[in-house]
């Protein structure tokens, strides 16, 4: 028996391992073009480009493995039933339960790993890589000064330069149009010059020899100033090209391990018990009023009837209305936060268990389309899981919605994949090997030939 586990897990563990790197690949390259105008805009150094791959490597691993699970499974059985080698461990007594228990047992051990995975790894790296994202959105595009090209990249400042010596940085025929101020637009230009970064690096020093500075009054503007200068200075502020990293504390759904999730959903509900015991004690305040005032009908009472009962009750109840209301919208708040929590930890589960799902369908399905080879396989690989997925973000959007509980949302994919998996196993059992569509015939009532 430990001769035919070696071999059933030998079988699938290549599968698996192509159909890991192809789905990768695959996401890879999907990614790369969403960032790639970033890169070559930002001019990012290949350190970090490396660490944004790196840190997005980590969601793509997420979604291929279990993916990468279903490719081994339709690959491996495929070619055992393609070889008769499974109706050859028939005829010697080994059931097909018996064939899928290594397969089932490595799909258990990818499924522990993933959810440690997505529980400690995963949602560091999304933080780390949101975090970097919006540093390298912001960070200064790269730049070099061309000749005779307008130089836009700060803000405030259009710079023209006729003549540049890059080893040098002296610059000639230089024209710089300031528009900081819109009231006085400034335009300066220079015989010379030259440029240099300051110590931290986060400003642009020009110096500029033998030129002008045009202006108009701001007080004035129908008067005109002309200054000339043997030496202006000229300091642009925020025209480092580095990428300045930073640190922050907050954390979306996405980038929260489960404990710290279920943290936030108690504070989240001690909100909603605060706000229903205010709703509670509007409530129970309003009616002793009016109790108080129905019982005691003396002349002060009626007096203070009149008044509170009269012009200022309408005003008071629209006031108690809008509290209760804030209170009640607070309250839906709340627990659409909860349910989107909920579904994250949920998913944090149910993606990893896909990889029991997966092969509970994909060793059925192989033993019938053992004629397809790797191009069928990957196929219907394809195919199963974008019906997953769809399963799958179809469920969140309805559980964000709250027209349903997260944990149905999340694991309504895995019954239906897993259960349909289940029922091939069955038919391949009774039915012994058949292939294809020979299930439909068996099952459905017909005319026998």
């Amino acid at each position: 028996m430990k001769i035919l586990w070696r071999y059933i897990i030998k079988e699938i563990f290549w599968p698996f391992l192509f159909g890991l790197v192809v789905v990768t690949f695959v996401l890879i390259m999907d990614f790369i073009l969403d960032i790639m105008n970033m890169i070559i805009v930002k001019g990012l150094s290949a350190p970090v480009i490396l660490e944004v791959f790196v840190l997005n490597l980590a969601w793509m691993l997420a979604l291929s493995i279990p993916m990468a699970v279903l490719v081994a499974a339709l690959m491996g059985f495929g070619r055992l039933s393609a070889d008769s080698e499974i109706i050859a461990l028939k005829s010697c007594k080994v059931s097909f339960l018996k064939l899928i228990k290594p397969a089932l047992l490595i799909s258990l051990l990818l499924t522990i790993f993933l959810v440690w995975f997505n529980d400690h790894v995963l949602p560091e790296a999304n933080h780390r890589a949101r975090l970097l994202i919006t540093d390298i959105t912001r960070k200064k595009p790269a730049w070099n000064l061309e000749e005779n090209i307008f130089l836009d990249y700060f803000k405030g400042y259009h710079i023209l330069v006729k003549s540049v010596d890059n080893k040098t940085s002296k610059i000639s025929d230089i024209t710089i149009f300031e528009h900081k101020n819109a009231k006085a637009p400034r335009t300066i230009t220079a015989k010379k010059g030259d440029i240099k970064f300051s110590p931290d690096g986060s400003k642009l020093i020009m110096n500029l020899y033998d030129g002008e500075i045009h202006e108009p009054d701001p007080d004035s503007p129908e008067r005109y100033r002309r200054v000339e200068f043997k030496r202006q200075v000229l300091t642009i502020e925020g025209a480092s090209s580095e990428l300045v990293r930073s640190t922050s504390g907050t954390r979306g759904d996405r980038e929260m391990p489960v404990k710290m999730m279920l943290d936030e959903n108690k504070k989240y509900r001690l909100k909603i018990q605060r706000s229903e015991t205010k709703i509670d004690s509007l409530l129970r305040n309003e009616l002793d009023r009016l109790l108080y005032i129905s019982r005691d009908r003396s002349k002060y009472a009626r007096t203070f009837d009149r008044n509170i009962i009269g012009k200022a009750p309408s005003i008071r109840i629209k006031d108690i209305l809008s509290r209760i209301e804030y209170e009640m919208r607070s309250i839906k708040t709340y627990k659409r936060q909860i349910n989107s929590r909920n579904v994250e930890i949920n998913k944090k589960f149910s993606i990893p268990v896909a990889c029991i799902a997966f092969m509970l369908l994909g060793a059925p399905l192989g033993v019938m389309t053992r004629k397809g080879g790797m191009a069928t396989s990957l196929g219907l690989s394809l195919f199963f899981f974008i019906i997953y997925w769809a399963f799958l973000i179809g469920g969140e959007e309805l559980a964000d919605r709250m027209f349903i509980s997260g944990a149905l949302a999340m694991w309504l994919p895995n019954i239906i994949i897993g259960g349909t998996g289940i029922i091939l196993i069955y038919l391949v059992i009774k039915y012994s090997t058949i292939e294809g569509f020979d299930i439909i015939r068996k099952i459905l009532p017909g005319p026998q030939k």
